[in-house]
């Protein structure tokens, strides 16, 4: 007789760790949400603040305050930084990875973090983005009877205007998302 309790043990730790990874999950499947259309890549690229986001697995194991996300394209290569610091030490935490930007006229990506083959590629979203102030951002992923998301508020300045977070907060609500578990970011000391 065949023990399958060691199988049975190896797919409950991997699912275990894929959902203390994870981003927030939820019954249903993952929402309708569109991204921006007639998306500018060029005018995107650079150095974007993070104001507010949902746990997520891009960041949550860097337990960081102070993080930025800078998108790049050099000789048709797409590559994304991820920096932040690691709240107990302050010491610099930085994931990079690559994306490709599959269609041009859309404001969607699929990103690899590379050396971390876990993470794989995720499909990541702008919904909303006036290219200069605020950006909007959406992953979410099919589990079964579930789906599993994030949520990010990223923006030009380190300290943005009431205004700025106004107007990516309506790109949450457009979309019918809920802002209420968006967790800003801390950016003291930074």
């Amino acid at each position: 007789m065949v023990n399958y309790f060691p199988i049975w043990l190896l797919i409950a730790a991997a699912c275990y760790q894929t959902f203390i990874d994870a981003q927030l999950f939820e019954r249903g499947n993952c929402p309708d949400v569109k991204a921006v259309p007639d998306f500018k890549l060029s005018k995107y690229t650079g150095k974007w603040y993070e104001n507010r986001k949902t746990i997520s697995r891009f960041q949550n194991s860097m337990a960081q305050s102070c993080a930025t996300v800078t998108f790049n394209e050099t000789d048709g290569k797409l590559t994304v930084q991820n920096r932040g610091l690691q709240r107990l030490t302050r010491r610099n935490i930085v994931l990079n990875g690559k994306a490709r930007h599959p269609e041009p006229s859309k404001g969607e990506f699929v990103v690899n973090f590379l050396g971390n083959a876990s993470y794989g590629d995720e499909t990541l979203m702008i919904l909303g983005t006036d290219y200069d102030s605020y950006s909007v951002s959406w992953s979410c992923v099919g589990a079964g009877p579930m789906h599993l998301y994030t949520l990010w508020v990223h923006t030009r300045d380190p300290n943005p205007s009431r205004e700025t977070i106004d107007l990516a907060l309506d790109v949450v609500k457009r979309n019918a998302l809920d802002e209420t578990k968006l967790l800003m970011t801390n950016r003291r000391n930074c």
